[in-house]
């Protein structure tokens, strides 16, 4: 096995003027469960899109077994399966028409396919299922077809975006039992979560996000010595004690104010000049400089007054 299967090196990431990542440092080791830990808003689940393509750094290099990972994108897709909070599987089609379909997409060769189809099927545990649509599924079960989906190919790394948000206790528990059983067969797992102490019943490794970087990383063992704490919850309450975090309040005030702006009483009052101000908002969606278009907002209504 290479220790080093995955290696982020000075990778930033801004969107627009918000910087998300700032020159991180992250090695993801072979055939290990890593957890990518952290507050709302860190950019974990930007780590993860851009491990899938789905983003490219401003800075840094991604490199897969020593090779760069942007130049690669082929190896991707045969070599990662992803697996996103929301899901990303078909509604209107049953458990197994997913599993083929996405089986087809990622190439399964036709006398493979159904034989894997079915070992998926069991061991997400939605034998009884098989035949229902994703619809009807239950949220535990919707999110077990969807790691089936990641897997489908037989990938080396499987990336799990918050698998077990909004899962009670009963189905985290048996959704951690399916992330460990997976990585038995030897699939290098990716993970991120805010449930700390789940993090470090599942991962081997730990990387913690804070303030645009990664502060620490390695065993959760080696990281709660460290911080003289008997777990990870105890050691963030000592990181954030000790360091003011660094937050986006400043970009969440100004969606706020265009939302109020939206639906609030200022509404009324802009509605004399609704096609300006429509096109001003939608550009607000798409551009970080937010305040500078609520001003243009308040010149027009001023005009209209």
């Amino acid at each position: 096995m290479d220790e080093e299967l995955i290696q982020l090196k000075g990778v930033t990431k801004r969107f627009g003027k918000n910087l998300v990542l700032d020159s991180i440092d992250l090695v993801i080791p072979e055939g290990k469960i890593t957890g990518i830990i952290g507050a709302s808003g860190e950019g974990k689940s930007t780590i993860l899109k851009m491990l899938a393509s789905f983003y490219t750094p401003n800075k840094g290099v991604i490199l897969y077994k020593n090779k760069s990972l942007l130049k690669s994108r082929k190896v991707i897709c045969h070599l990662f399966g992803l697996s996103i909070e929301d899901g990303s599987f078909y509604e209107k089609l049953s458990v197994k028409e997913n599993l083929i379909h996405f089986g087809r997409l990622y190439g399964v060769k036709r006398n493979l396919l159904r034989k894997r189809v079915d070992e998926l099927i069991n061991l997400v545990g939605l034998t009884d299922a098989e035949n229902t649509l994703a619809k009807n599924l239950s949220l535990g079960m919707k999110k077990r077809l969807d790691v089936g989906c990641a897997l489908i190919h037989n990938p080396a790394v499987l990336i799990l975006d918050e698998p077990t948000a909004d899962l009670d206790p009963f189905l985290r528990k048996q959704m951690n039992h399916l992330i460990k059983q997976i990585n038995s067969h030897g699939t290098t797992i990716i993970l991120t979560t805010q449930l700390l102490l789940e993090a470090e019943e599942v991962c081997d490794r730990v990387a913690i996000l804070f303030n645009e970087k990664i502060i620490e990383q390695g065993e959760p063992s080696k990281i709660k010595k460290k911080y003289h704490s008997k777990d990870l919850n105890e050691v963030f309450n000592k990181i954030f004690s000790k360091k003011e975090r660094k937050t986006y309040q400043e970009s969440s005030k100004k969606k706020t104010k265009i939302k109020l702006l939206k639906h609030g009483s200022l509404k009324k009052s802009l509605l004399k000049n609704k096609d300006k101000i429509d096109e001003l908002l939608e550009k607000a969606k798409h551009d970080e400089d937010s305040e500078e278009i609520l001003e243009k907002l308040r010149k027009e209504n001023e005009k209209n007054d």
